[in-house]
């Protein structure tokens, strides 16, 4: 069983620390590396055949899939946040979109593993 702090800790962190963020272009920026860096997490996982670092490959998919979610909600947060009146209410909606993405991106990547 895969635990849950160990994947919702570092997700959420990065979403809010992307939210939070008020320069744009950094903080897209900063996204799409994530995105980059939990993308190969994710490669990792899928071509090991034992532990990494001690982690089973269940576990970094895992980890890798949150962060994936994460920094796909703070980049299109970024790039929509011009669009709305108010900044809070940005942040509500993408932390729903977070949310969505997180439960979509674990029922496809998860299920390869």
């Amino acid at each position: 069983m895969i635990d849950a702090l160990s994947v919702a800790l570092p997700s959420s962190t990065l979403f809010c620390g992307l939210a939070l963020m008020p320069d744009r272009r950094r903080g897209t920026a900063l996204a799409q590396g994530a995105l980059v860096a939990a993308a190969a997490g994710m490669f990792v996982a899928i071509t090991a055949s034992g532990t990494v670092a001690g982690l089973p490959p269940i576990r970094i998919a895992a980890i890798a899939t949150g962060l994936i979610a994460a920094a796909t909600a703070g980049m299109l947060y970024h790039l929509y946040l011009g669009r709305f009146d108010r900044v809070w209410v940005a942040r509500g909606i993408f932390a729903a979109v977070y949310l969505g993405l997180a439960a979509l991106f674990a029922l496809v990547f998860l299920s390869l593993f």
